[in-house]
């Protein structure tokens, strides 16, 4: 194994624990110290890869946006039926919500931090102009095919993710991260708002369809 995978290794396992301190103590309250800790770390082997807590919460930010911007850079099916798309995009959107608590508690704490800090906001933006991009695309292909009712589809995408990042805020109030609606009950709702006629419940996705966190 070479030296450079192992310190991305290392890494790894330090922002993973990062992310656990972080949404459980809030970012003031952690220290390298405690990040250290949970990593099962000395302060020193964190401190080679990250000299600043600033640093660390970026490169975690970054690895997120990244991984993001991978799962919804894509183009949709285009012969497949909006709807169709819409739920698939929804069902994965939602379900990764609540698969990955951590994730989504780091998004709410992001939220939060954005206010303030002019940088997160920047970043937090990236992410939200991806996700609102694709479902814009897939709404304005519905709103032409007559599938969904008129509108401003970039009003409508919105919508959506307040929908779903609503949900992913209570979430994060729960200990394992559940959604307060089942995922079927959210795709349901956006139908609605989009004005779609529901259908039977959809399979899962295909392989390549999104996976999108919150």
């Amino acid at each position: 194994m070479t030296r450079q995978k192992t310190d991305e290794q290392r890494k790894q396992q330090i922002r993973a624990a990062a992310t656990r301190c972080f949404v459980r103590r809030g970012y003031a309250a952690t220290r390298l110290l405690d990040i250290a800790r949970e990593a099962g770390l000395s302060k020193g082997g964190v401190y080679f890869h990250y000299r600043a807590k600033e640093q660390l919460f970026h490169d975690i930010l970054d690895a997120q946006l990244a991984a993001l911007q991978s799962r919804w850079s894509f183009e949709p099916v285009a012969d497949q039926p909006a709807d169709v798309t819409i739920s698939h995009l929804v069902r994965a959107h939602a379900q990764t919500v609540e698969d990955n608590p951590d994730e989504t508690r780091l998004t709410n704490l992001l939220v939060t931090m954005a206010v303030q800090e002019a940088e997160f906001r920047g970043k937090l933006e990236q992410a939200l102009t991806v996700m609102r991009g694709l479902y814009a695309s897939v709404i304005e292909r519905g709103i032409a095919a007559g599938v969904f009712t008129t509108g401003d589809a970039t009003a409508l995408a919105h919508g959506i993710l307040a929908m779903i990042q609503g949900l992913g805020a209570q979430a994060a109030l729960d200990p394992a991260g559940k959604l307060p609606l089942a995922v079927d009950d959210v795709v349901r709702n956006v139908l609605r708002m989009l004005g779609a006629s529901e259908r039977p419940a959809a399979p899962a996705a295909p392989e390549g369809a999104a996976d999108a966190p919150n």
